[in-house]
């Protein structure tokens, strides 16, 4: 059995079947792909894939058992590379942090542009997705770690730690009826037009989920998973939206105007997203504390006020989960 069948099953499942961006993503032509999970497959005596007539439905029984074991192996080989590589070359090396647009765009800003000044030499990878790729990405060993706003509760092999409230605002066209409104409801929303966000991401359904909860139904024009194209469409006059705090600049976004919303919807807590028993190299450390200022770094764990440790160590240069 090698390595290389257990890598192309990993990426099948986190392309979701998809056996053409698997094999992108890994650099190679689909046959081949095609080819290792058939050498796994007669190495086991069993498939791995659920096989649809052309197309690959998902797992079967055993096959998320090997998938699981897959991941852990696959995992342990990349830690010994990182640890390897943060002995070897401590100042060096590749950051992949995995997260929604918003977070790339406005969180991760700050910080990027500081932490190139302290290791210059150090690529940085970005790879935006919703809350599930994003989870996905790190249980994989894509990424180092993720940033979102979910929780990782259906991955038990994730741990997270909450650092980042959002809180949101309604933005509207200049001069719109609901900027003179001595108070805002539900009800009041869903007279005008509505952008929301896609309902893969938090942003979305937990909009959604207020106006279902309230039993109103909005008019819903369209949907995106950008706040800035929320931005430019509400700008345009195609309605109001929703949109996180964060991603509001009066200075810069001077064709729009925004209103708190109060508690009409939930305010959830973003969280760093880590894979338990990872090996985290210095430099991802160093950008965890200049991402998360508040949080403990300290030889007890990494928590805090009011969340605690969950776990995670530091040991020499890294941090285990």
């Amino acid at each position: 059995m090698k390595l290389k069948s257990l890598q192309c099953l990993i990426e099948i499942v986190a392309c979701d079947f998809n056996l053409s961006r698997a094999a992108k993503q890994l650099y190679a032509s689909q046959p081949a792909v095609t080819r290792q999970i058939q050498l796994l497959e007669d190495d086991l005596g069993f498939e791995v894939l659920l096989r649809l007539g052309n197309r690959i439905g998902g797992l079967t029984k055993q096959g998320a058992l090997v998938y699981e074991r897959a991941c852990n192996i696959i995992h342990e080989v990349r830690q010994l590379d990182s640890l390897s590589s943060e002995i070897c070359e401590s100042t060096r090396g590749k950051l992949v942090i995995a997260t929604t647009h918003v977070h790339a765009r406005y969180t991760l800003l700050p910080c990027i542009k500081k932490f190139r000044d302290i290791y210059p030499e150090v690529q940085i990878s970005v790879i935006s997705g919703d809350p599930q790729s994003i989870a996905l990405e790190v249980l994989a060993g894509h990424a180092d770690f993720g940033l979102s706003a979910e929780s990782s509760e259906n991955h038990p092999d994730l741990v997270s730690f909450p650092c980042y409230q959002t809180r949101r605002l309604i933005i509207t066209p200049k001069s719109h009826p609901l900027t003179k409104a001595r108070s805002l409801s539900l009800k009041k929303l869903a007279q005008y037009p509505l952008i929301v966000y896609d309902k893969r991401f938090s942003s979305g359904w937990r909009v959604l989920k207020a106006f279902d909860g309230a039993g109103i139904t909005p008019n819903i024009v369209l949907t995106a998973i950008d706040a800035e194209v929320l931005k430019a469409y509400v700008a345009a006059g195609l309605g109001i939206a929703v949109i996180q705090e964060l991603a509001f600049n009066p200075q810069r976004d001077q064709e729009i105007d925004a209103i708190e919303a109060g508690d009409l919807f939930e305010c959830p807590m973003s969280g760093i997203i880590v894979r338990r028993g990872s090996f985290l190299r210095g430099f991802t450390l160093e950008f965890l504390k200049l991402l998360t200022p508040d949080l403990d770094f300290g030889p007890d764990g990494i928590g805090a006020a009011g969340v605690g440790a969950a776990g995670v160590g530091a040991a020499g240069a890294g941090m285990h989960a």
